[in-house]
């Protein structure tokens, strides 16, 4: 059984650059196969025309005056494409590969259901050949009647995302591809989490999704609890330590007090000996002109 698949991702103009180098190819793509062309099938193909002000130039066509927030969703990433299974029923493992007529069925329905539910609103769009399965990145800036930048307005909450895929599932549907379940409590995917299944290739069964959903949220989870085991291991060896290094640091004080008070009382020493014996001591000779004149080592010493 195959599917008709539509995810989509919300960006807001910090997120604008990076999605477009990738879609765009200006970047390295690992899994990408760099002798197959990709295909810009609505907007310029001029490799100097920045994205950002391509999203920019559409809204102030539509709203010069209007203020937009800075948290505001600039624009809107859709990723279009079906089962591998639709694209190669005879080899749906064969990543890389598709019919060529599955796959101008497939584009040609897309392509008028993206114009006929956001026409010029559409600044761009791409049909990418060079991963395992064909897709389409989209991008549609969502202003709507009015000219206002208003996300909401079409994707907000569980009724309307119902309603942008059942409109296009219906635009689908005469290609033999089904719909997800209507109403699933199961969650939806994020459109970077979903995108792992179009590079890998894989053919989108409904119950296997969930569980490997269900194993990718236990395995977060063990990594997690692995991970808060370590830190606390972590945390008590460093408190350890501390507490070693500031014993050490009171030993290494208390010695310290220790050898100056050692150097104190043989400063003391020293002073209290008599100069005449050290003189002595040091190979110097009282010389007869004075008992307080000493000789020696080419110095003459007097004490007094």
């Amino acid at each position: 059984m195959a599917y008709a698949i539509a995810r989509l991702a919300k960006l807001k103009k910090h997120n604008l650059a990076g999605s477009a180098s990738h879609t765009a190819r200006t970047r390295p793509t690992p899994n990408a196969d760099l002798t197959k062309q990709n295909i810009r099938f609505i907007g310029s193909t001029d490799p100097n025309e920045k994205f950002e002000d391509l999203v920019q130039a559409k809204i102030n066509s539509y709203t010069q005056k209007r203020k937009i927030r800075p948290d505001a969703v600039y624009c809107v990433e859709l990723l279009l494409t079906a089962s591998p299974s639709y694209f190669r029923p005879d080899a749906p493992t064969n990543g890389g590969y598709y019919e060529e007529d599955k796959l101008k069925d497939w584009f040609d329905a897309a392509q008028n259901w993206l114009n006929d539910e956001y026409g010029d609103r559409i600044v761009r769009a791409e049909l990418h050949l060079d991963e395992m399965t064909p897709h389409i990145h989209a991008y549609f800036v969502p202003l709507d009647d009015r000219g206002q930048l208003r996300c909401n307005h079409f994707f907000d909450g569980r009724q309307k995302m119902r309603a942008f895929q059942d409109s296009h599932y219906t635009a689908m549907q005469h290609l033999g591809l089904e719909r997800g379940i209507k109403g699933s409590v199961a969650k939806h995917q994020d459109i970077k989490d979903f995108y792992r299944i179009v590079e890998e290739g894989r053919d989108l069964q409904l119950g296997e999704l969930s569980a490997e959903q269900l194993t990718a949220k236990a395995a977060d989870r063990d990594r997690a609890v692995q991970k808060k085991s370590e830190m606390e291991e972590t945390a008590l060896r460093l408190v350890k330590e501390q507490e070693l290094l500031q014993q050490r640091i009171q030993q290494l004080s208390a010695e310290n007090q220790q050898l100056r008070s050692s150097q104190a009382q043989l400063a003391d020493q020293l002073r209290d000996l008599p100069l005449e014996e050290v003189a002595w001591q040091l190979g110097l000779t009282q010389d007869a002109k004075g008992d307080g004149r000493w000789k020696g080592t080419g110095h003459i010493i007097n004490i007094t």
